[in-house]
């Protein structure tokens, strides 16, 4: 029926409202199963602002329960990716009852680094587009991505030190060194030195480096192939799995790893799956492929 919403099966059963992306610092260009999310300041290098911040919280916590959403693929707006926080947005003025910059400071701190949890909270992959700079925050947020696509522009640097603060925040201390090793997270971080996309791929940063106008396309083709080649609750679980190793003992890892085949063995999608493997079926799966697709969630 024309102009009828369709609810899922999780709105369905649990009420949740219908999932809708509008907001005043954040594009979120729905591609099907893959949302393209571009921070969308580009007058201000994209900057983070209170209300970018907010409508990227916002977005993440609202996405990971959207059945529809399988891959997601962060980009900014213009010429750079994140230029880490909008200073015109800070109170230069000291406060004068003692412990108000404290907690104005936490309060900050929090709204900043709450993008990283809700970014790793997150069930869908989420691949960075990045092109520009990721300075400060941005590096943060560059690290906090699942997969690295850079435009050859790309410039990534803890602008922290330069302002007088420590070299990380917002998880930037916690994946970088998981990434590259400690010793190039710590050079990147104790000297605040722009790294460029080339030598970002030689550290293992960058999973490509392509040409700037491609940088989100090229993302979208990597989304578009774990939609492809993986079911819905197996891409979810992977991540998940991927995110808690890098935490894991090796027995507690190999616990969930199996917890979680045991999960996705449990659904149509795997059934299918091994069918479509069945040399038998063979002719069927040729005449029929729609028979042996992976569902939706």
């Amino acid at each position: 029926m024309e102009g009828e919403v369709r609810m899922s099966v999780y709105q369905e059963a649990y009420k949740l409202p219908e999932f809708k992306y509008e907001y005043e610092r954040l594009k979120v260009d729905v591609r099907g199963p893959i949302h393209v999310v571009s921070f969308d300041d580009a007058a201000n290098l994209n900057a983070m602002s209170y209300q970018q911040m907010a409508d990227f919280n916002d977005y993440l916590k609202k996405v990971r329960m959207d059945p529809e959403c399988r891959v997601i693929v962060l980009t900014g707006e213009g010429k750079s990716f994140c230029a880490g926080f909008n200073l015109n947005e800070l109170n230069f003025e000291p406060p004068a009852d003692m412990g108000r910059a404290q907690r104005d400071h936490c309060i900050m701190q929090t709204i900043c680094s709450d993008q990283a949890v809700n970014m790793r909270n997150a069930m869908q992959p989420i691949i960075g587009a990045l092109k520009g700079h990721a300075v400060g925050g941005g590096l943060s947020l560059a690290c906090a991505c699942d997969l690295r696509v850079c435009g050859e522009s790309f410039k990534m640097q803890a602008g922290y030190l330069n302002i007088g603060l420590t070299g990380t925040d917002m998880s930037g201390s916690y994946y970088l060194p998981r990434i590259v090793g400690y010793a190039r997270a710590a050079e990147a971080l104790m000297t605040a030195r722009r790294i460029g996309a080339e030598e970002l791929k030689e550290w293992g940063f960058a999973n490509k480096v392509v040409a700037d106008e491609d940088v989100v396309e090229e993302a979208v083709k990597m989304a578009e192939a774990m939609v492809k080649n993986s079911a819905p609750l197996g891409l979810r679980l992977t991540k998940e799995s991927l995110q808690v190793s890098l935490d894991n003992s090796f027995e507690s890892q190999i616990k969930m790893e199996n917890r979680n085949q045991v999960l996705a063995s449990q659904t149509e999608d795997n059934r299918r799956g091994v069918r479509k493997m069945n040399p038998k079926l063979r002719d069927e799966v040729k005449a029929h492929p729609e028979n042996f697709a992976f569902s939706n969630m």
